[in-house]
């Protein structure tokens, strides 16, 4: 007997996306056919018009999910320039998530927010220190990594990364030569996703949630959220059982920043009277 997906019952309001004031939002089957539409949206954009040319505009995709199985989904993040989607540490090595780990391309830390001090730990497990030579910090994130605790061997339930979400934005890139302050990256959060569905190919037949927003404040928030997340994660195939967050924070070496300011005292004197 075929079943047809639950969400496209006649009495159920029609799976469709619907424009609201700040995107769109759809209930029942078609919401992963949104979540792919707004993707290929946003890859093909041309930012040049909201950004200098010269900035070298990337599209760029972080998010998170407990389970992914869907191609379309896989193929349209894997379309961007830069991607890290984090998904639960007991999830399968499902075909969608290798294709997503072999074709995808990895994110910088460089490019994000409060980044600038976390990296990675050295051979030891230490932390890795400033030194005034020190430059920015840059750990490849994804394009798949891993949140969690692994599935128990006797099926027992374990506290899950339950959310699904997106956050879309571009990175930017210039050489600032006018106040010596070097690389300048940034990630600038565009729109956000959130719904119930999974983005797996079982979605596709229930009754489900997803919206896409452009609001400000809301984008800010998710992004602020994913961004503790990648904190908080470990790349994908981490053994541990439990969870056990790979980045750490770097520590100061307040000696060898005393002794360079002290021998360079001359220069920054100068520098402070022009």
């Amino acid at each position: 007997m075929e079943i047809p997906p639950l969400g496209d019952y006649e009495q159920l309001l029609k799976s469709r996306a619907r424009p609201w004031s700040a995107g769109t939002v759809v209930h029942g089957s078609k919401v992963l056919d949104d979540l792919v539409d707004g993707l290929v949206r946003h890859s093909g954009t041309d930012w040049t018009a909201e950004y200098w040319r010269r900035t070298d505009l990337r599209p760029v995709v972080i998010g998170c999910v407990p389970w992914l199985t869907d191609y379309a989904v896989t193929r349209a993040l894997a379309s961007f320039d830069q991607c890290c989607i984090v998904v639960d540490k007991q999830q399968p090595e499902y075909n969608a998530v290798r294709q997503l780990a072999s074709k995808g391309n990895a994110l910088s830390s460089a490019y994000l927010d409060g980044f600038d001090e976390i990296a990675l730990p050295d051979e030891d497990g230490n932390p890795p220190v400033i030194h005034p030579s020190t430059g920015r910090f840059s750990v490849e994130l994804g394009p798949v990594r891993v949140a969690g605790w692994r599935r128990a061997k006797d099926g027992a339930p374990r506290p899950m990364l339950h959310s699904k979400m997106l956050v879309l934005g571009v990175t930017t890139y210039y050489e600032d030569d006018e106040e010596f302050a070097g690389d300048i990256l940034q990630f600038r959060p565009k729109s956000t996703w959130m719904g119930s569905a999974n983005w797996t190919q079982a979605a596709r037949n229930h009754i489900e949630f997803g919206m896409w927003s452009t609001d400000p404040d809301l984008v800010r928030h998710n992004y602020e959220y994913l961004l503790s997340l990648l904190t908080f994660s470990e790349p994908r195939g981490a053994s541990s059982i439990g969870p056990e967050p790979e980045l750490v924070s770097a520590v100061w070496d307040d000696v060898a920043f005393a002794e360079y300011f002290a021998e360079h005292h001359d220069y920054y004197d100068e520098y402070e009277d022009e």
